[in-house]
């Protein structure tokens, strides 16, 4: 009977050069990683304001640094960021919190499945690779769970990179 916590973690992502980019799936992309996020802090922070709830995004590194053959992805990812960002600014005197998680490269069906052009410059995407292997879903869910718990409540207007390092520098 009550929303406490709005986890906006839905996403997709492919690689492909910008010139091959279609409107159809640009527009696809900014749906389900930018709309949809927007459109449900909207619709759950009236319920949250009640509850003195949070917000937990999933960002991604690659809303935090550009990466070659995902510009699309970057920019929807960055749009979360700032949406966070934003969000937490315009409910600082309220209760409610606004969080972002920016995993970097998380074994799951979206890296399953994630292709990349045949035709790349594998010296511009190796460096997002990292040096220590990819992550795993209990590892975001472990920090989700954290941001979005009574020991998180200091923590607020936060993007915290999972990212085994990658985006230290």
């Amino acid at each position: 009977g009550r929303l406490d916590v709005l986890g906006n973690v839905a996403g997709i992502a492919r690689g492909e050069h910008f010139t091959d980019v279609t409107v159809e799936g640009y527009r696809k992309m900014f749906g389900v990683n930018t709309d949809g996020p927007f459109f449900l802090c909207q619709a759950a922070i009236p319920h949250l304001l009640e509850t003195d709830g949070n917000i937990v995004n999933i960002a991604s590194n690659a809303g935090l640094m550009g990466q070659a053959y995902t510009a699309v992805y970057c920019m929807t990812k960055g749009a979360i960021v700032q949406l966070t960002r934003s969000l937490a600014m315009e409910y600082a005197k309220t209760k409610i919190r606004v969080n972002a998680i920016a995993p970097g490269g998380i074994e799951s069906s979206l890296t399953k499945a994630y292709e990349m052009p045949a035709d790349i410059d594998f010296d511009l995407v190796g460096r997002y690779m990292g040096f220590r292997g990819m992550g795993s879903p209990d590892d975001i869910a472990v920090l989700f769970a954290l941001v979005a718990s009574d020991e998180g409540r200091n923590i607020h207007g936060a993007i915290l990179s999972s990212d085994r390092g990658m985006t230290s520098g």
